[in-house]
């Protein structure tokens, strides 16, 4: 039955950007967090948005709203972001310590930004979801 909503979801709702899964090894640094900054691991991303993974409850990062990319050429700073969804990530099973998936959507991008954003993206996409 799940599979049936996926599909007719796939079909009917369409993504306005398109999604590319990234490298391994390539972060982002979340802040401010409870902690701090926070290193994680980026899933996935596009245009509109990104994915990550991180340890820790949801409230660790609810005060988050800025993301910094980085990579040997490109820094993206001060993206700010509004989360769409935090999940427990596929096989996270102890709820003291899991992890998660969050879904983030970014906010109003300049043409600067959105320029430095694709240079982003092809240098840690690997291929088109």
């Amino acid at each position: 039955m799940v599979d049936i909503f996926n599909f007719c979801r796939m079909l009917f709702k369409r993504r306005k950007h398109k999604r590319y899964n990234v490298k391994s090894g390539t972060f982002v640094l979340v802040s401010p967090g409870t902690d701090g900054e926070r290193k994680v691991q980026i899933v996935d991303i596009s245009l509109g948005g990104a994915a990550f993974i991180y340890n820790g409850r949801p409230e660790e990062l609810e005060e988050s709203g800025v993301i910094k990319m980085l990579t040997e050429d490109t820094t993206l700073e001060k993206l700010e972001f509004d989360t769409v969804s935090d999940t427990p990530a596929p096989g996270s099973e102890q709820p003291l310590d899991e992890f998660r998936r969050r879904g983030i959507k970014f906010k109003w991008l300049g043409v600067l930004d959105k320029v430095e954003l694709n240079k982003f993206i092809e240098a840690v996409s690997t291929f088109c979801k």
